[in-house]
């Protein structure tokens, strides 16, 4: 493991960023792109800088780094989920990360935060399930709009959570996942089910569980409307259909749509990037290939 580089280098280096002489230049670049992640804070305020040259050398450098910084998150994530202590949150904003570099994590998690809070004064300990239930669906899919995008249903942008705060419509999975997060704010016990081809949320604790449909609304759901859903599919419904689904392979289960999708849309590079990071969380070789999602 290599030391980190001293500030003050660093520091130096960004200020040789956008020198009149190429060799300066050249040898900038060198040493920035050795340095690494630690230039990194540095590069991306001389990105937001006057010098036009130099920002545009710093927005260079933090591309080519991009790539190598993405694989290392997803690698710590691996570790994480190895230990069972991987962060849903943390892993949904990566793969966030990866389609859109310039993402505003903070703004994102803000939101997520404002969301808990206005739904805070509603919930009332005595509430049933049913209830808590109808409440928060009710908040997020008739106030505040959120709806399943039946239209354009393998537009990519449905499987970035950034883009689905924005536009206010996404794909199950990521609708499930806003209500799962907006609740983990809120202590609430809602979790994901990974049920085949059309992912649901369920409020799970000791009195009983209340299966819904973020995609539809939050429409509530019985057992048997859950295996009408699985049948409808052509799949054969199970119980264990319905237990919930640990957060690596909702991770894993996104990642997969995003690269049936770049495959789809005849984007094999794109496909391949993700298809490499999901392997690290599948504890694979960076190169195992797979056409199917989880």
């Amino acid at each position: 493991m290599s030391l980190p580089e001293p500030k003050n280098k660093i520091s130096l280096l960004v200020q040789l960023l956008g020198d009149r002489d190429k060799f300066v230049r050249s040898r900038v670049d060198e040493e920035l792109l050795r340095v690494g992640e630690d230039a990194v804070p540095f590069l991306e305020i001389a990105a937001k800088g006057e010098n036009l040259s130099a920002r545009s050398q710093a927005a260079e450098i933090l591309r080519t780094l991009r790539p190598k910084r993405l694989r290392e998150k997803f690698r710590r994530l691996s570790a994480l989920a190895r230990e069972n202590k991987i962060a849903l949150e943390e892993g949904i904003l990566l793969i966030a990360e990866y389609g859109y570099p310039d993402i505003d994590t903070q703004g994102i998690r803000a939101a997520l935060d404002g969301f808990a809070e206005e739904l805070r004064p509603r919930l009332e300990p005595h509430f049933s399930p049913r209830r808590t239930v109808e409440t928060l669906t009710g908040y997020f899919f008739q106030e505040k709009g959120f709806s399943g995008n039946e239209a354009d249903y393998f537009n990519p942008e449905n499987s970035y959570f950034n883009k689905v705060l924005a536009r206010k419509t996404g794909i199950p999975i990521t609708l499930s996942t806003l209500c799962i997060l907006a609740a983990r704010r809120l202590g609430l016990p809602i979790v994901g089910v990974g049920m085949p081809a059309h992912f649901i949320a369920k409020y799970e604790s000791h009195r009983e569980e209340i299966y819904f449909d973020p995609f539809n609304k939050g429409r509530i759901l019985t057992k048997a409307d859950c295996a009408d859903i699985v049948a409808r599919f052509g799949f054969k419904f199970e119980d264990r259909l319905l237990d919930k689904t640990p957060h690596r392979e909702i991770l894993l289960r996104m990642m997969h749509n995003l690269i049936m999708i770049y495959n789809r849309n005849n984007q094999p590079e794109r496909a391949n990037e993700l298809t490499s990071y999901s392997n690290l969380l599948l504890d694979l070789p960076e190169t195992w290939d797979y056409s199917q999602p989880v």
